[in-house]
């Protein structure tokens, strides 16, 4: 009777894993790979230096390889999204709002990294050169500004909202706007002369945010620019995908990002761009100011 319970245990023991790997199984035998959607914050070669070894640690992990697809501009990505040809994105907040009104509530959030202060939000800051003679907004008028992209948080929607509360119609204001097409291209404007100002994103201490990954790869001087202007505190970008993924597929990607930093602190900053403590879950809820924002956005160039 022993030597017969003894086979049972070790039966059942071989036979976990693989019952483990069968109820596992099921979302990856429909989706063996598993398509990114990365935005234009960084040149195209960038991104993928960024997101690759991400990607192949993914695969290490989760055992399905992950596909990077760039696109041009954070509209691009959302539709991706919404029309599932993608199955994750990192989205600024505006991006996450606009996908989310889009599909009529089809895509989730999932995770959003945290600051080092464990802080989860960062700010919508405009830049000026350092040698200028701009110190505050009052100096712009009738200056050049570039915005980053239609669909930006920080690059557009949210400079847009807090510059028309305060009564400036920035195309009235400023001499010339432009979008730039993404937040390194405003960034270089600036330091080359060719902008007088641009609006892009950063957190406490440069930690997170366009400026910290320019600055890491050797791109940008911090003390080449002077912020003149700073937004209340923004969500920070978040990962999300389309609701009609599988329940299980999509907890085991939650939990992948959640152990990220434990297990691979320098992936958790390539996946933050920038300097994380660590991956938290993220709600709609933190996410419903800007989702009004851009609501309010909508409703007045319609009415225009």
């Amino acid at each position: 009777m022993a030597r017969t319970t003894l086979k049972c245990v070790v039966a059942s023991a071989l036979l976990c894993p693989l019952a483990v790997t069968a109820a596992h199984a099921d979302w990856r035998d429909d989706y063996p790979v598993v398509t990114i959607g990365a935005t234009t914050v960084e040149n195209q070669a960038a991104t993928i230096d960024r997101f690759q070894p991400l990607a192949d640690y993914f695969e290490e992990q989760l055992g399905v390889k992950m596909q990077i697809q760039q696109a041009n501009d954070y509209a691009a990505v959302v539709q991706a999204l919404t029309a599932g040809h993608i199955h994750l994105a990192r989205l600024g907040g505006s991006s996450y709002a606009a996908g989310w009104i889009d599909s009529e509530g089809e895509i989730e959030p999932l995770v959003v990294p945290a600051e080092l202060d464990g802080e989860l939000g960062y700010h919508s800051v405009l830049i000026v050169r350092a040698d200028s003679d701009y110190e505050s907004l009052d100096d712009l008028q009738g200056k050049s500004l570039a915005w980053a992209d239609p669909n930006s948080t920080s690059g557009y929607l949210v400079p847009m909202v807090s510059l028309r509360e305060d009564g400036i119609e920035p195309n009235d204001y400023f001499g010339h706007t432009v979008f730039s097409g993404g937040h390194e291209q405003s960034v270089i404007g600036v330091l080359n002369g060719s902008l007088d100002s641009a609006f892009t994103w950063t957190s406490k201490g440069d930690n997170t945010g366009q400026l910290r990954m320019m600055m890491d790869r050797g791109m940008l001087d911090r003390d080449d620019i002077r912020v003149i202007w700073e937004s209340p505190l923004i969500p920070n970008p978040l990962y999300a995908v389309p609701s009609e993924l599988p329940e299980d597929m999509k907890q085991d990607i939650t939990d992948f990002f959640l152990s990220l930093h434990e297990e691979r602190p320098d992936l958790a900053d390539a996946a933050a761009s920038g300097r994380t403590s660590g991956f938290v879950l993220a709600t709609h809820e933190m996410y419903q100011p800007i989702l009004s924002a851009v609501q309010e956005l909508r409703d007045t160039r319609r009415q225009r």
